[in-house]
């Protein structure tokens, strides 16, 4: 059995037990979308041009929305616009998420948005806290042009007084190349640090969802299905091997224990290649 066999083994014995079931959602519906959950751009940052095009878009709550690159190329705005990250308590089964049009837990507070340019400018980190003042989300985003990335620092802080298990999990539904032309089947594949979705061939240009090394447990996964995972058994809904073609999503997972009132800082993003 391979190393990675092994691990995604070991994950699904660890989580499989609390998986939850959300409808497919292929159309563009923000009239659909549970609580304070919401697609549209809040802010939108563009460059250069042609080959070397990239424009992407973050929502009020911090989902990456719109990764376009090179000009005319999408890779998220397509059909339903999913993307978002979940916090799961180990220790009481509550999940905390947020998947842009695919819904939101209802029980976060309003974001805070610290953005001293305005909206289409960096500085940009928004903060959220859960409504039960467990949890703390806050999120840094930066861009480097250069190879079109979005950078994106997440700080996760435990507001109690008490130790806390948790998974935080990251996910997008890559509908790469347009959604391969509109039929939403594209490649998927993944390694410890990344998952992508993509086209062979001469179209070739794809977006990986990537996590800068840590000491932090973590793992990268993809699904057989473009519905967001569950951030208490995100391993649910992997195919049954890899590369995988069809319409996917991808996902990264970090988990671990939090010790009273401290915080844990990730950076990870998302890359063209």
């Amino acid at each position: 059995m391979t190393v990675k066999k092994w691990f995604l083994f070991v994950a699904v014995l660890a989580l499989g037990a609390y998986g939850f079931a959300q409808g497919r959602q292929q159309a563009h519906n923000p009239e659909g979308v549970r609580g304070d959950a919401t697609s549209n751009c809040q802010s939108t940052f563009t460059s250069g041009s042609n080959l070397t095009y990239f424009q992407f878009c973050t929502t009020q709550n911090g989902n990456v929305t719109e990764f376009q690159s090179p000009q005319g190329v999408e890779h998220i705005r397509e059909g339903g616009y999913l993307e978002g990250y979940g916090i799961c308590d180990f220790d009481t089964l509550t999940r905390y998420y947020d998947w842009a049009d695919g819904g939101d837990s209802g029980n976060w507070q309003a974001s805070v948005i610290s953005q001293p340019g305005g909206p289409g400018t960096f500085p940009l980190k928004i903060t959220r806290t859960t409504s039960d003042g467990v949890f703390t989300l806050t999120q840094s985003f930066t861009r480097t042009t250069t190879l079109p990335t979005i950078n994106i620092t997440m700080t996760l802080k435990n507001q109690t007084a008490v130790s806390k298990d948790y998974a935080l999990v990251r996910y997008a539904d890559i509908d790469a190349n347009n959604a391969d032309g509109g039929d939403f089947n594209n490649w998927f594949d993944f390694d410890w640090d990344s998952a992508w979705g993509y086209n062979p061939g001469f179209n070739t240009h794809g977006v990986a969802l990537f996590a800068v090394p840590s000491n932090t447990t973590r793992f990268a996964f993809i699904q057989d299905t473009p519905d967001a995972p569950d951030p208490c058994a995100p391993v649910n809904n992997l195919p049954s091997s890899t590369p995988w073609f069809g319409d996917g999503s991808v996902g990264y997972d970090w988990n671990g224990t939090l010790g009273p009132h401290k915080s844990i800082t990730i950076n990870g993003g998302y890359r063209r290649f």
